[in-house]
């Protein structure tokens, strides 16, 4: 067997490497020879990524080629073929992602089983008598389907297990599109033809079999129309395809229930916004095009990896003759997606724009309203036409209670719990109606469900949102934002009462979510027609999912706000959350957030709970030890210990017990500081706390350098890193930890494995708002520099660190000091007093953005 010839199945190809054929739809399809040369490579590799290098070789053998012609052929590759079948992994290569199937050469093109059915008829088996060749045809679209390839395999898999499949999705979603393009693909194996049927220009449910009688260009004359039809198709194999049902479901199901007793050989195909929940029923639920996640960097080459962002240059391209975006246009373009939805139907209304302004315009318009995409085709049924048209199709279709409720849920920004629909709604039939109305919002694809977290969220699409929200009149937008605020404090009260307690992740999974509400809810409470009362209250159970996120500019300007609005009536208790916010570890050093401390006890010693005054002591308690003062920090935290040891083992006892093991290092007992790290590292692990877990590690490595052991100090750190697991990618605590981990290898001289850390450390720092973090990365900086022979650089960012750390009056963790102690020792060397105090003086004089530009170009250097 090893010598017969392959050939490779993928989607609708077939690709023949000994004839040199690729070929579709029993068509041959033009390809070029370096660009099939490129596919058969992708393809023969497909079980891992190939290097761009090894590409060039395979393609261009023995000759010296610019890597622009390998992603030139990769483009045309991805427009003939289409999206999600070649993928590129930035910095790696590219890798062919498409399932595939190796069959023998002479196969021809593969075809998947569909139900017996369909099923060319086995030899010697009799055919009906006679059958004429069917009329019945479909509608051709005149525009590319782009990024659907997944959803046209899923389709037709269904009909290996269901003769009705009903492709279920959101106006403008694409159904009808995604239809045609499944029926198309299946004609091949309905030898008696396929059938389209519009439903949706009805508005009498006993038209629904005419107009599929009319499909079939069949005559009902006066006779019983669903007779006449299941007489026409009973010795037929074929397709029926009933296109936007959601108006007529009851009457279509029915249809489609007789047909399919009437007519095993007849399989049927239905779109609609809602399940039509008859017999036998498959669902398909069609989900808008994928886009790049918020936080994912974008380049002009990757646009085509996302079909909402391929989807929108190829109408852009269809309207302005020529776009050919740069990468500076592809960060543009994928904002505009993630504000559509990645809804085909705005794509396509929105890309013509462009005509009349620039993406930033488009972009910036867009996020204001959705005003622009009025302008649809003429040609299109009315409720088509428009995204506003499509909207309020589905909304006129809902109960009165389910439009109620969709209205009331506008005021949420991001996703949101049964819980908090029910509270808004403010239902006399309590959260188990609630689910009832929720669960039909999603049958009617007018609400998203997320069921894949710890529990089940659930969202409007943006452009859902903005139609409901305009239909609210201003007294129950008002009462509705109200209820949402009331909902987000009896939330994050819990959230706070949780934190100390419950595994980081599972906190996280519950309350993180609602970031996105929580933003809308302070926004409307700070807000000229809002409640400042109520969103003092929000802000201060809201320390640490600001954290947690790493929002640490966020934190910083809602507690300013809050505090700025704090009067005699405001409960101590909130006051003293406020307070706390401010000099927690993520917050800025120095005597502002030691009066914040300090602020913070004497409201906790009047009032509220044992962890909040302890949590309060220890963090006044780390201020004193950030200058220096160890002897004031001491009987802070032995009543803070005392304090968070008279109830459970929690958090915020792991946050002491760290604080006074740094103090105890600045003291000189190193074992005394040993015991009280795995102390709380027991604890923290205990308590599933990764950041408590890291942070402590993080201490430990700490004591190493102190000690002047780098080696373990670096392996130390690492650990701290590794626990960190998945919560890298969001955490502030990474910053302080790898920042130390940079600094160690600082102190050996490892500038190579040093450099790319820092570089990554002070993007993010400054990122996350981390001032301390910023300065730090700034002077690590400045010792690259300095070695690498820039004195001047170096003396710059000497003076401006030290600038800094003057106006904060704060102490230098171990591992920063060796740096500055060996970064000090360089410049002395080379310099005289003089030169660098002037370099020194002139560093002061420069402002961050100025330093981070010099250090930068340090980072950049290889």
């Amino acid at each position: 067997m090893s010598g017969i010839a392959k050939a490779f199945a993928f989607g609708s190809f077939h690709l023949v490497p000994d004839r040199r054929i690729l070929a579709a739809e029993d068509r041959e399809v033009p390809i070029r020879g370096r660009a099939f040369d490129l596919l058969l490579a992708l393809v023969e590799r497909r079980d891992r990524v190939v290097p761009k290098h090894e590409l060039l070789e395979l393609v261009w053998p023995g000759r010296v080629v610019e890597e622009g012609n390998l992603t030139v052929h990769v483009a045309g590759l991805r427009k003939l073929l289409g999206s999600g079948i070649i993928a590129t992994l930035s910095g790696r290569g590219y890798r062919f992602v498409a399932p595939v199937i190796e069959i023998p050469a002479g196969d021809g093109r593969r075809v998947l089983p569909l139900p017996s059915s369909l099923r060319p008829a086995p030899a010697g088996t009799q055919e009906p008598a006679n059958p004429a060749p069917w009329p019945g045809d479909l509608p051709r679209p005149l525009t590319k389907l782009i990024g659907r390839n997944g959803d046209l395999d899923r389709v037709e898999a269904c009909f290996l297990e269901a003769h009705l499949v009903t492709v279920v999705g959101a106006g403008g979603v694409g159904k009808t599109r995604l239809a045609l393009a499944a029926a198309d693909r299946i004609r091949r194996s309905c030898p008696d033809g396929v059938w389209f049927a519009d439903l949706g220009p009805l508005e009498d449910p006993r038209l629904v079999v005419a107009t599929i009688a009319s499909a079939l260009d069949v005559d009902v004359g006066g006779g019983d129309a669903l007779r006449v039809v299941i007489a026409a198709l009973a010795g037929r194999r074929g397709l029926l395809v009933l296109d936007g049902c959601e108006h007529m479901l009851r009457a279509a199901a029915d249809a489609a229930e007789a047909i399919l007793r009437g007519c095993p050989g007849i399989v049927i195909l239905a779109t609609s916004r809602e399940p039509l929940r008859a017999e036998g029923e498959r669902l398909h639920r069609l989900q808008p095009l994928g886009a790049a996640a918020r936080d994912v960097a974008i380049t002009a080459e990757r646009l085509a990896d996302y079909p909402a962002s391929e989807l929108f240059v190829e109408r852009a391209s269809a309207a302005l003759g020529a776009f050919v975006p740069d990468d500076a246009d592809a960060g543009e373009i994928m904002r505009i997606c993630q504000r559509l939805d990645g809804i085909p139907l705005a794509i396509e209304l929105a890309a013509p724009a462009l005509q009349a302004m620039t993406l930033k315009e488009l972009r910036e318009r867009l996020e204001r309203h959705f005003e622009l995409l009025t302008a649809g085709r003429r040609t299109a049924l009315a409720r088509r036409q428009t995204l506003r048209a499509a909207i309020n199709w589905s909304f006129n279709l809902l109960e009165p209670l389910e439009s109620a409720l969709l209205l009331r849920l506008s005021v949420l920004g991001g996703t949101w719990t049964a819980g908090s629909a029910a509270f808004l709604a403010d239902c006399a039939g309590g959260e188990d109606a609630v689910c009832g109305l929720i669960a039909s919002l999603v049958d009617k694809s007018l609400v998203q469900a997320d069921l894949t977290g710890v529990q089940a969220r659930y969202r409007l699409l943006d452009s859902t949102r903005y139609y409901a929200a305009e239909r609210l009149s201003a007294p129950e937008l008002a009462e509705a934002r109200r209820s949402l605020a009331r909902w987000l404090v009896k939330a994050y009260g819990r959230a706070e009462a949780d934190w100390p307690f419950m595994p980081d992740e599972d906190w996280f999974a519950i309350y993180a979510p609602e970031i996105e509400n929580l933003r809308a809810g302070l926004s409307w409470a700070f807000g000229p027609d809002g409640d400042g009362r109520l969103g003092v209250e929000l802000t201060s159970y809201t320390e640490h999912v600001w954290a947690e996120l790493s929002l640490t500019g966020e934190l910083h300007e809602w507690f300013d706000l809050a505090i700025s609005r704090i009067d005699e009536a405001t409960p101590p208790e909130v006051a003293g959350r406020l307070w706390l916010g401010r000099c927690g570890w993520v917050a800025s050093r120095g005597a502002e957030a030691l009066d914040a401390a300090r602020r913070a006890v004497a409201l906790f010693r009047a009032a509220g709970s044992r962890i909040d005054l302890g949590r309060a002591l220890w963090r006044q308690a780390w201020q004193h030890i950030l200058t220096g003062d160890l002897a004031a920090a001491g009987p802070l935290l032995e009543e803070a210990e005392d304090t968070l040891r008279g109830g459970k083992k929690s958090k915020a006892l792991v946050s002491c017990l760290r604080a006074r093991a740094v103090a105890r290092m600045r003291g000189d007992q190193p074992a005394a500081a040993r015991a009280d790290l795995e102390d709380a590292l027991s604890i923290a692990r205990r308590l599933r706390s990764p950041r408590d877990v890291a942070l402590t590690l993080g201490s430990m490595a700490e004591l190493y350098c102190a000690a002047g052991r780098m080696g373990e100090a670096i392996a130390v750190a690492q650990e701290a890193l590794a626990s960190l697991g998945p919560v890298q990618a969001r955490s502030a605590w990474v910053q302080h930890i790898a920042g130390a981990v940079a600094s160690y290898r600082l102190a050996e001289g490892d500038i190579a494995r040093a450099r790319p850390i820092v570089r990554e450390r002070l993007a993010a720092a400054r990122l996350m708002a981390l001032p301390h973090e910023v300065a730090a990365n700034l002077e690590r900086l400045a010792l690259i520099a300095a070695e690498d022979g820039s004195l001047a650089v170096a003396g710059r960012l000497f003076g401006h660190v030290r600038f800094r750390h003057a106006q904060r009056g704060i102490l230098r963790s171990f591992g920063s000091q060796a740096v500055h102690d060996r970064l000090l020792a360089i410049l002395r060397q080379h310099l005289t007093p003089d030169e660098l105090e002037c370099m020194a003086a002139c560093g002061a004089n420069l402002g961050e953005e100025e330093m981070v530009t010099e250090a930068l170009a340090i980072a950049l250097r290889s």
